[in-house]
């Protein structure tokens, strides 16, 4: 019966590879499972053959068989909280499967040589995860992965309490006489059990995907927010400049006539030092323009009074159009999350380093294409797939995400690099995939 059980982990490691994300090669991969096999292997084929005690082998092999988090963890990016709680899932999603295949076994009980028996329920499971690994390929893998992203991890801690403990009772329901299934009699109250396993299941995920909608929101939110604080210091240093301007020209005509009269008493050194000064009066260090898109505009003057009061180096080098068929919370969302990241990141830095950000944007052909780099301090925080910053894990992970999602939803591309001492994300938006204007 070992065969059974190793195309059975075999099944439920390409479905671990359906629900999460690889960031290791093919060949890593085989390998690894190999070895991880051999390991389990060492430990159940000897428990079978000199421990007497059928209900003792029965959570040898169970605890054998959990030590696949091996490979999980060496294998895909995500967080040890999100591989187990994924594993959990997988083994009660084959647990399962076998006591509906014993179930359905039960059915054609006197059609069938009973020696056939624990053949047809093993062949019977292995072709319902076959099914279930479909339907998770085609249709939930990908709603599921970015669920994942958004959810943190303490969310997923408490969540994890479920599927442990349903884990736990079906082991503990799983017939003495393994590895034989023709001796195991299911009652309707096993039936009943598993539908209000399926049931739990249902809910913990519904949990999940509402903690996950609750935390993208709180982030667009404070998207939304920050755009509206933006807004907020334009129009206050457009009044101050509509003030300076109005104390400007009520005093222009005093300029001109000092400036005269040293002209006309060839005094030129006074007079150029004079104009001088003139020209650094307040007006002139009022923030400028810094692209001719107003959402653009509004965000980078946010964040450019945010630097300039924490002594960032701000540099930009924008070409956006005035009108681009970007919707403008999408442009708020991309860059203002890329723009906060980098002050955070230049603010971490020790006092004497440079602390500096650079962003630059121009159209090539129908593609908007940024450059965004800042220094740091070197240190890359992982939390499974997400780069983690100092924010609070209530937001932690949503922001990249959303900004993947973006580009995602223009047809484009989103690069993330860094060197020792300096981070770069490159960002490509296709501004004909989609219809905004």
């Amino acid at each position: 019966m070992l065969i059974y059980g190793f195309f059975t982990a075999i099944f439920n490691i390409l479905t671990t590879h359906a629900l999460l994300s690889r960031r290791k090669s093919i060949p890593y991969c085989i390998a690894a499972f190999i070895l991880n096999t051999l390991f389990v292997l060492g430990i159940i084929i000897p428990s079978m053959k000199y421990i007497p005690n059928l209900t003792i082998v029965k959570y040898v092999v169970f605890s054998a068989a959990f030590l696949y988090v091996i490979y999980v963890h060496l294998v895909f990016k995500e967080s040890i909280q999100k591989k187990i709680f994924t594993m959990l899932s997988i083994c009660i999603l084959s647990t399962v499967s076998l006591y509906v295949a014993v179930i359905t076994m039960r059915l054609f009980t006197g059609t069938i040589d009973a020696n056939y028996h624990d053949h047809i329920i093993n062949g019977f499971r292995l072709f319902l995860q076959l099914l279930a690994l479909a339907a998770i390929h085609y249709k939930l893998k990908t709603p599921y992965k970015k669920t994942l992203e958004l959810v943190p991890d303490k969310t997923i801690n408490f969540m994890s309490l479920y599927p442990l403990t349903a884990y736990l009772v079906l082991i503990n329901d799983y017939p003495t006489t393994f590895p034989h299934f023709r001796y195991f009699d299911p009652f309707y109250e096993m039936v009943v059990f598993i539908v209000l396993i399926v049931l739990g299941y249902f809910l913990v995920f519904e949990g999940i995907s509402s903690a996950s909608q609750m935390a993208a929101l709180q982030y667009n939110y404070k998207i939304i927010e920050n755009q509206v604080e933006s807004q907020r210091q334009n129009y206050k240093r457009l009044n101050e400049s509509l003030e300076q301007l109005y104390a400007l020209k009520h005093d222009v005509r005093h300029h001109f006539s000092a400036m005269k009269s040293m002209l006309n008493e060839k005094k030129h050194e006074q007079a150029l030092e004079y104009i001088e000064q003139f020209n650094q009066n307040e007006l002139s260090k009022t923030t400028p323009t810094l692209c001719h898109n107003f959402t653009a505009d509004s965000i980078l003057k946010y964040y450019f009074s945010i630097a300039a009061n924490k002594d960032i180096d701000f540099r930009t080098n924008l070409n956006i159009p005035e009108d681009i068929n970007i919707n403008p919370l999408d442009l708020c969302v991309v860059l203002g999350n890329c723009l906060e990241n980098a002050i955070e990141a230049c603010d971490r830095l020790d006092d004497g380093n440079r602390k500096y950000i650079s962003i630059a944007s121009q159209m090539v052909n129908s593609h908007l294409v940024f450059k965004i780099i800042n220094s740091f301090n070197g240190n890359i925080i992982k939390n499974g797939e997400t780069m983690q910053s100092t924010k609070n894990e209530s937001s932690h992970g949503i922001g990249i995400s959303s900004i993947r999602e973006t580009v995602k939803k223009y047809k484009g591309n989103l690069d993330i690099r860094n060197t020792k001492n300096e981070f770069e994300v490159d960002i490509i938006m296709n501004i004909n995939s989609t219809k905004y204007m």
